[in-house]
């Protein structure tokens, strides 16, 4: 447990830092306290959770181990928590007494979103980088993923991020066409989402992910910049800018819908209906309005892994609220056959009343969902073609295409 408070700053969009507030905790929970020149100049980081005063607030017991959901945004799942464990290991701590404070320590700054901690967590004997390509780190990376550890792991551990479960890697693409993984270069902030053997869809679903991508463009959703990274050997790793970042240092505040409504990504915990109406709130009824598209295009190419982590919002300098680029966009069935986030409770499927319900708190017409769908389908509907133009094997493509038209068929019952 630290001894002491952890600084919570935020890095606007000009690369400058203003001072948010303080985290501290003991034995009973984790606790914040904005600053107050903070608040004559802004106003929340956390519309729903944290009110705009100096008072001490408490957070939740659940679902972020006591800490508020805005600041567990910045915390690693998944692949960089697995990555954050083993160097605590690695340098005798046990990782399961590590608190949350703790480890935002760690973190410091290299996290996403606008958000950044200090002071921050040394570790004695940090690896020293070595000079290596982003297609020879990424292949470490899948090495460790896949169950041979890696003499990186620290290397890896910089270049993990705050979010996913699988392993990628952060980096900087330079003006000459290379990249960095000095996070403090001058360049295009860079995503790069990696494949493995234990993907459902193996090395398939980069261009899989890269297709379904490009179906949303088509269908007027706003994505990330993205194209295909050659990793070598016909494989290629999906590449998008970040976009948390402007420019070289100035960064857009950023919360999931985990961290804005504390709701476990681990499970399902939200709902299309909710998410409507809390964009509407938040951002206004055209915003709200994206969110329907995105639930049912999600619906349509069978996106089940919508968790709570996969919608996002953005706050400017004035704290305008937008809901982000749309991402993690991929095919991504279920064992269960139920989506992440259910449509009025549904997981299987949004029937008329969830339509509805959605078109009511986006503020339009109750039929206006199903025209949506019915566009949407007319604009994915060279779906095939794109799949094998892009070298996705003919058995997944059939799979894909058959299951779209299938939920089109769904939705119209």
């Amino acid at each position: 447990m630290l001894n002491h408070k952890l600084i919570v700053n935020r890095r606007l969009s000009n690369g400058s830092s203003i001072r948010v507030g303080e985290l501290a905790e003991n034995n009973s929970g984790i606790y914040f306290q904005y600053d107050e020149n903070y608040l004559n100049q802004h106003t929340t980081i956390s519309p729903f959770a944290l009110e705009a005063s100096t008072g001490i607030q408490a957070g939740p017991a659940t679902p972020h181990k006591k800490l508020h959901g805005v600041f567990a945004d910045s915390l690693p799942d998944g692949w960089g928590l697995y990555l954050m464990d083993r160097i605590f290991r690695k340098n005798g701590y046990n990782h399961k007494t590590i608190t949350q404070l703790e480890r935002l320590a760690f973190i410091g700054d290299n996290c996403l979103g606008a958000l950044n901690f200090e002071p921050t967590m040394t570790l004695a004997g940090e690896q020293q980088k070595k000079d290596i390509s982003i297609q020879e780190l990424g292949k470490k990376a899948i090495d460790e993923f896949e169950g041979t550890e890696t003499e990186l792991v620290e290397q890896l551990m910089d270049t993990a991020g705050s979010g996913g479960a699988r392993p990628k890697v952060n980096a900087i693409l330079l003006p000459d066409g290379s990249y960095t993984t000095d996070r403090h270069a001058s360049g295009k902030h860079c995503l790069i989402k990696l494949t493995s053997d234990k993907f459902d869809l193996k090395h398939d679903e980069s261009l899989v992910e890269f297709c379904c991508m490009t179906l949303a463009n088509q269908c007027g959703i706003e994505t990330a910049s993205f194209d295909l990274l050659n990793a070598s050997n016909n494989r290629y790793w999906l590449r998008q800018e970040r976009f948390d970042c402007v420019g070289d240092k100035g960064r857009l505040h950023m919360i999931s819908a985990s961290g804005l409504l504390d709701a476990s990504f681990r499970e399902p915990s939200l709902d299309y209906v909710d998410l409507v109406k809390a964009t509407h709130v938040m951002c206004g009824a055209t915003e709200a309005k994206k969110v329907i598209q995105r639930a049912l295009f999600n619906f349509l190419i069978c996106n089940q892994d919508d968790h709570a982590k996969n919608f996002a919002f953005l706050c400017d300098d004035k704290d305008n609220w937008t809901l982000s680029p749309f991402y993690d966009v991929v095919y991504s069935p279920s064992l269960y056959g139920e989506h992440m986030t259910a449509f009025n409770g549904d997981g299987s499927r949004p029937n008329k009343q969830a339509l509805e319900l959605m078109a009511k708190h986006a503020g339009i017409n109750p039929k206006e969902p199903l025209r949506m769908a019915d566009e949407i389908m007319e604009n994915i509907s060279n779906a095939s073609t794109l799949l094998k133009g892009a070298g996705v094997s003919s058995s997944i493509t059939s799979t894909i295409t058959s299951t779209i038209a299938g939920k089109w068929r769904l939705l119209h019952q």
